[in-house]
């Protein structure tokens, strides 16, 4: 079956069998890199005739949040799919393959003074397909929103090979029904996303990133307050890092004793930003400049192939302080918290998989993902974890778009 994808790319297309492109510790069988929709539209039409099942994918970073395929796989990656199909920066708006990277993305926009303001892991290898499939977003979510937000329109192959288009070019649309906006955050499990409309916008004139340590019992009335202030930060992170394995975050780490520290980052004109961290002060907090090499490290920090278990756990913000402060206690686990939208990420080394962070798993009520290391947490607990948390509702719901939408399988589930 592998030749008989093989003769649709031809020999450019056929990628190489990577430690990257595996899935909870399984490889693909092939991994095919199609150049245009037409290409995907015959893959997929082929393998779902053959019953052959594929993996999609761009730089393979957040793959192990899937389940593979049972028996032989192929694995479709997108890189190829990385032209700039439209851009209007009068209109503030770009279309691109998904296998554009955010990187490149931004070196399109910043000549026209333009910007996304998404700061997820890794920009030079995450793809714009990836990040929008899997509504992958970062500290900056607090202000400017996920990935679905500025989502205007999608082109996307079935599963059976069929091409379609959903949204338009505008933000006010009534072009039918959002299925763009039910494709961003599916992770690639109901159809193959091809070109992505996206609303970017006007870069701003200052950024500047802040922070100071707080005691672990004054963490909870000092976030309310944040969040009750006549601010505008992009986002409002709380760092509680055991160790760094870069130098970068080494300002970042914990102090002794133990506190942790927050974080709020601003942008805009420079007028706001130095009044918003002028009325910081004024309050009484002894902030001090955290400089970008940190900030980068401390994105890039969450890229999930770094760790041995990765969790992204949701939360209400006000949840945030008494989680980080229980889970703090583990030995070799480290706590990054976007305290504004409520998301914690526990990040855990070898040393950290012990029986005491088995069991805080256990007793999780909040929904989660496991971003690494679900195999090693289904083994711990018997096959109980990892779990979706979701209502009887929900999870049905997810059946039934998974049935109409993949009858046969052809694309992979969630863990």
């Amino acid at each position: 079956m592998r030749e008989g994808l093989y003769s649709i790319v031809g020999s450019t297309g056929i990628g190489e069998v990577a430690d990257t492109y595996a899935v909870q510790g399984a490889l693909p069988s092939a991994v095919v890199m199609p150049e245009s929709e037409a290409e995907v539209a015959a893959l997929m039409e082929y393998a779902n005739g053959a019953r052959y099942p594929c993996v999609v994918a761009g730089s393979g970073t957040h793959l192990d949040l899937l389940e593979p395929p049972t028996g032989d796989w192929w694995l479709l990656s997108t890189r190829r799919l990385a032209r700039v199909v439209d851009y209007s920066p009068q209109d503030l708006v770009l279309t691109v393959g998904v296998g554009m990277t955010l990187q490149a993305v931004q070196e399109l926009l910043r000549p026209h003074n333009q910007h996304l303001p998404w700061n997820p892991p890794l920009p030079e290898q995450a793809t714009i397909g990836g990040i929008v499939a899997s509504n992958r977003n970062g500290s900056w979510r607090y202000r400017f929103g996920t990935p679905r937000d500025r989502l205007l329109a999608i082109r996307a192959v079935r599963t059976d090979g069929i091409p379609f288009k959903s949204g338009a070019k505008v933000v006010k649309s009534v072009a039918g029904y959002d299925l763009h906006r039910l494709l961003c955050g599916s992770w690639g499990t109901l159809a193959v996303i091809t070109e992505i409309t996206l609303k970017v916008q006007p870069m701003p004139q200052a950024f500047e990133a802040v922070g100071w340590r707080v005691a672990w019992d004054a963490l909870e009335p000092t976030l309310a307050t944040l969040m009750r202030m006549t601010l505008e930060p992009d986002g409002i992170t709380v760092v509680a890092l055991k160790a760094a394995p870069d130098p970068a975050l080494q300002p970042l780490t914990l102090s002794e004793p133990p506190q942790p520290l927050v974080l709020l980052e601003f942008s805009g004109r420079e007028e706001a930003v130095a009044w918003q961290i002028q009325s910081l002060r004024e309050q009484g907090y002894p902030l001090t400049s955290i400089p970008a090499e940190a900030l980068q490290a401390l994105r890039d920090y969450l890229a999930p192939r770094r760790h041995a278990l990765l969790l992204q756990v949701l939360m209400r913000p006000s949840e945030v302080a008494p989680m980080l402060q229980e889970w703090s206690a583990l030995p070799n686990v480290s706590l990054i918290a976007y305290a504004g939208s409520g998301v914690v990420y526990v990040a855990a080394d070898e040393a950290g998989l012990t029986e005491a962070l088995v069991q805080r798993c256990r007793a999780l009520r909040h929904k989660y993902r496991v971003l690494r290391g679900a195999k090693w947490l289904h083994a711990q607990t018997g096959g109980e974890l990892p779990q979706l948390h979701l209502s009887v509702g929900e999870l049905r719901l997810m059946r039934q778009l998974k049935t109409v939408l993949d009858p046969k399988s052809a694309l992979p589930n969630l863990v």
